[in-house]
């Protein structure tokens, strides 16, 4: 079923038509509050929690 998937989704990403959402949060202070986030669903798309930027 993944390549009929695949061929279903990707002329969607490449028309911007679905994206990727992030939810991020700041600081590994924050990482406690976004991971009960994930188990009573405040978070949007994927959760980040960003340590240190490079």
């Amino acid at each position: 079923m993944y390549p009929k998937y695949m061929e279903m989704i990707l002329p969607l990403i490449k028309e911007s038509k679905i994206c990727n959402v992030e939810d991020v949060a700041k600081g590994p202070e924050s990482a406690l509050a976004a991971l009960v986030g994930l188990f009573s669903d405040r978070n949007v798309g994927k959760q980040v929690v960003v340590v240190a930027r490079e």
